[in-house]
């Protein structure tokens, strides 16, 4: 038996970010388990720029440890954290914890997007941003990443004040990604750069207003010829995703990204080019970045060269090296110093059944089994084991069969969350509803059947029905999503590595949801 009951074993949460925001920067990045694959110098280096992987991957936890590692160089290091939020509302953002600030830390949440005009090409209303960022960061220290004294650096700092006005006075920040910009002209405030050299291409004699795209070559330029010090700054860059919900701003969140990305890359170009200390690295769903590939957009050459890839997999191999279960010791082991208890040697003795379903399976293998290849799912099953079996300290059989049906509900409200970028809410519950009780292995004419003898009883799937989207397409989307995989020996699913649906095998339902669809197997003759 363990010698902690589960209840007590440190386990953190869905969500990395509320996971530091609870429990502190020290103990997340004590139980951050380091991937062997993963070069974290590379990353605080400045060599990657991009971390891409699917949701729950722990892109966000991987940014918040590097935070930490950096914040604990004996030199000074500077680091501001950004969350790409653009449709939160405002009862949600009032939600919002921010953590306490301190001078070498800063945190700042997008709110507001860029106007219309902008919709098309917005790489330089990003970079000013960034260096606007950058420099809003800096102004208020006395020493750090860039001489105070250089004249281009009052220059730059003069004509961002101009632009944004009183806001960066104020607040130190601005949460705007740009400041008032109307049919191509961005207001100036004269007053703010005085007798400062800085040349525009004024809008009329007046000089109140001069064309952005003049403003943000000049703050580029100005950026450029800055002086490097010694010491660091950090940016980074969380939540790049998609709007949920299938409004105008998915479309365009999808430009805005995509923008985003290369802006990124011409600004370090910028900093490694004249040695500054600036370091840009921004977290990308697969997801966004799939989107882009299906449209045409040429962003491959940059996420290639440099970024990396987010992936617990492991092809073959030792299951004891598996990365999944590897993170979840180590949170035990944490757990047990915390405690004061000496390392248990063999946590899966002494914390886990040796096997389940009748000895045909080892626990190891029954685990990953039930997730998507992801930290998120192990941290939800064993958050799940604390809060309905909290007092046990051993995990037999009966233990797992209890928390199925929840560990399963919660997965799927996961993924009905995922489906809302493509479907209504009225069809995604149309799919729930479709593929209720259907029996497995099955074909996309089983699926059809499905939707036409339900249509009749649910509004959700005449809905559904009626749609846009084929029943094809439909099996196509749950596939990407981990949700279904193609049935056979060894069944094909998108988190193990194959990519695209076979549309020719037999389908399946992914384990942990068989029995929250209630789906039964068919019984196939000798």
């Amino acid at each position: 038996m363990g010698q902690l009951q589960f209840k007590d074993i440190y386990l953190g949460k869905i969500d990395a970010y509320n996971e530091f925001l609870e429990f502190g920067q020290e103990i997340c990045a004590n139980v951050f388990f380091e991937y062997p694959n993963l070069d974290i110098n590379r990353i605080i280096n400045g060599f990657v720029y991009y971390i891409c992987g699917d949701k729950g991957t722990g892109k966000t936890m991987l940014l918040k440890y590097l935070e930490a590692r950096v914040q604990q160089n004996s030199e000074p290091t500077f680091t501001s954290f950004i969350r790409f939020k653009r449709d939160i509302d405002d009862e949600e953002r009032s939600q919002i914890k921010r953590t306490s600030l301190s001078e070498q830390n800063h945190e700042e949440v997008i709110e507001k997007g860029l106007p219309a005009d902008f919709s098309d090409n917005c790489i330089l209303a990003w970079e000013v941003y960034l260096i606007k960022l950058i420099v809003c960061r800096l102004r208020h220290t006395e020493y750090g990443v860039f001489s105070r004294d250089d004249q281009t650096w009052k220059e730059l700092n003069a004509l961002l004040l101009a632009i944004y006005n009183d806001d960066i006075e104020k607040t130190g920040v601005v949460h705007r990604i740009l400041p008032k910009v109307k049919k191509g002209n961005v207001d100036v405030n004269i007053g703010k750069i005085g007798k400062l050299d800085v040349e525009l291409e004024w809008f009329d004699q007046s000089k109140k207003a001069a064309s952005f795209r003049s403003v943000a070559k000049k703050i580029i330029d100005l950026y450029s010829k800055l002086q490097p010090t010694e010491n660091k700054l950090y940016i980074l860059f969380d939540e790049l995703e998609l709007s949920l919900k299938r409004t105008k701003n998915y479309e365009r969140d999808i430009i805005l990204i995509r923008d985003l990305i290369f802006a990124i890359q011409y600004i370090s170009e910028i900093s490694r080019e004249n040695g500054f200390g600036v370091y840009i690295i921004a977290a990308i769903r697969n997801e966004v970045y799939k989107k882009f590939q299906s449209k045409g957009m040429e962003i491959n050459k940059s996420i290639h060269d440099f970024g990396i890839q987010l992936s617990w997999q492991q092809h073959g191999g030792n299951i004891n090296n598996h990365p999944l279960l590897r993170m979840l010791e180590k949170r035990i082991q944490y757990s047990e110093i915390r405690a004061g208890l000496t390392l248990t040697e063999n946590i899966w003795q002494e914390y886990f059944v040796q096997s389940m379903d009748s000895g045909k399976k080892d626990i190891r293998n029954y685990i990953i089994d039930q997730t998507w290849s992801k930290p998120r799912d192990i941290i939800r099953m064993f958050t799940a084991i604390q809060s309905i079996k909290g007092d046990k300290n051993y995990a037999d059989q009966e233990t797992f069969e209890v928390i199925r049906k929840h560990y399963s509900e919660e997965s799927w409200a996961e993924f009905e969350e995922a489906l809302t970028a493509i479907y209504s809410d009225k069809e995604v519950e149309g799919i729930r509803h479709a593929l209720t009780g259907i029996t497995i292995p099955f074909e996309l004419k089983d699926f059809i059947a499905q939707i036409d003898g339900k249509a009749e009883v649910f509004d959700e799937v005449e809905v559904l029905k009626k749609g846009s989207h084929k029943p094809a397409q439909i099996l196509r989307d749950l596939y990407d999503l981990g949700i279904i995989g193609n049935y056979g020996k060894v069944p094909r699913f998108v988190f193990k590595g194959d990519r695209d649906i076979d549309p020719l095998s037999p389908l399946t339902i992914h384990y942990p949801l068989i029995r929250y669809f209630r789906a039964s197997f068919r019984k196939f003759d000798t």
